[in-house]
């Protein structure tokens, strides 16, 4: 047993880790390791610390800076990749392994819609998505700002678009519609749009590119591009790839198009529409003042008449002021009359005041006679009444029943109506009619 421990080699800590770290590098050259995003750091030298994990384990990962422009994607809290690298160990201060990322990206287009998904959720729970906050479109902009990029076709059909429609100034920012620095390049945009040291801002914004994958059109679903869009002051048309592409800024923006065509045609109205409105507006005008000057005319007309002869003006007022006058005599004349009738018939039915004042004189009369008597009798009766309850009263006084003979016996306070309940030895208080006695009883 000895013997075997004694072949066992002996290495020192730093010749150990060097033999280590050779023999992970010899067994493992390029490899891929799928994992989620966890505890990222982007640290201010440019290097890029995370953790890749699944439901049982965790290593490390590192981009250093030197290779973090060369990503295709973004790294993200969260987001599910397939990253590409070299494993390496790392024993300055305790022994560790990582793997040294190449390369990044997204595993499978399902991580990408749960990363959109959870982000929509995020930004509709603070207020970003609601629509009252939407700014509106000016109906006849003076000039639009596009961004998107130079090279597509999108940007001639939107040109093409405005042209036929309504030509107005049209300020291109050229930036980049895919990749991992396109969102940063577009949020730049529409800052540049907003700022103002910008001259002659454009009244509105198109954001457009053309159709893509969902790892194409991700940029356009960064939460931070979607901020920006939202706190523009100048109102965005959103018009991300074809009609069924839905990215998170067609939630923010003010409003949303189906195709970069559409966003054109949002902008600005048809030119010729607006001018055959105005052509018929300029007709109605002109027929409206015809008729207005030809009821003048007619109304003049009328007004010379009467004015060369001054006399037929006269004779109208006066013949409308005697009908008047005739219709108020005959209304005032039939009002007298019809109160002449009423004030007749009321006299018949009236009987002469002194007769009726007599007549109540004598009832009232009559009344006081009878109330004065009826008081009178009932006086004289309490009289008697309280005469007898005195009489009966002081008869019935206990100063009148002592006076008598009687007498009163109390123990204590208790007035003593039988011999029985007293007990031998009491003391009762005796009162007469002159003076109270105490006395100690004695029974046999």
């Amino acid at each position: 047993m000895n013997l075997i421990k004694k072949n066992i080699p002996e290495y020192g800590v730093s010749e150990f880790n060097d033999i280590f770290s050779e023999t992970v590098r010899s067994a493992f050259s390029l490899i891929k390791i799928r994992g989620e995003i966890s505890n990222l750091k982007k640290h201010y030298s440019g290097h890029i610390f995370f953790n890749l994990k699944d439901e049982n384990s965790i290593i490390n990962a590192v981009c250093w800076k030197s290779n973090a422009p060369n990503l295709l994607i973004e790294p993200e809290e969260g987001l599910e990749i397939v990253a590409t690298g070299k494993i390496s160990t790392y024993a300055k201060s305790i022994s560790v392994y990582q793997l040294n990322i190449e390369n990044i990206e997204v595993a499978g287009e399902g991580a990408l819609l749960k990363l959109i998904e959870e982000r929509k959720k995020r930004l509709n729970k603070q207020g970003f998505f609601d629509s009252s906050k939407k700014q509106s479109i000016p109906f006849l902009p003076s000039s639009i700002g596009v961004i998107t990029s130079p090279t597509g076709s999108v940007l001639q059909d939107i040109i093409n678009r405005i042209k036929e429609r309504f030509p107005v100034l049209i300020q291109l920012w050229p930036t980049p519609v895919q990749g991992k620095d396109a969102s940063k390049k577009i949020i730049e945009a529409i800052n540049g749009f907003n700022s103002k040291n910008f001259n002659q801002p454009p009244q509105v914004i198109i954001i457009a590119r053309g159709g893509g994958s969902i790892e194409d059109l991700m940029p356009f679903n960064d939460e931070n591009l979607s901020k920006t869009v939202f706190y523009s002051k100048i109102p965005i048309i959103s018009a991300i790839g074809h009609e069924t592409d839905t990215s998170i800024i067609d939630y923010v923006s003010d409003l949303r198009a189906s195709t970069p065509t559409a966003a054109a045609e949002k902008c600005v109205p048809v030119r010729n529409e607006l001018q055959d409105i105005i052509n018929s507006l300029r007709n109605n005008i002109n027929l409206s003042i015809k008729q207005i000057l030809l009821n003048s005319k007619n109304l003049i007309d009328k007004q010379k008449i009467l004015i060369q002869e001054p006399s037929n003006i006269i004779a109208f007022f006066y013949s409308q002021l005697t009908k008047l006058i005739d219709i108020k005599n005959f209304l005032i004349e039939k009002k007298i009359y019809k109160l002449h009738n009423q004030i007749s018939k009321l006299s018949l039915h009236n009987i002469n005041p002194n007769e009726k004042i007599k007549n109540k004189n004598l009832i009232l009369h009559s009344l006081f006679k009878s109330v004065k008597y009826s008081t009178t009798q009932n006086i004289k009766n309490k009289k008697n009444r309280y005469k007898n309850l005195s009489s009966l009263l002081f008869s019935s006084s206990i100063e009148k029943t002592l006076k008598r003979g009687y007498a009163i016996v109390k123990r204590n306070t208790e007035i003593i109506t039988r011999q029985k309940i007293l007990k031998d030895k009491d003391l009762v208080k005796i009162k007469f009619y002159d003076d109270d006695v105490v006395a100690k009883i004695k029974k046999n």
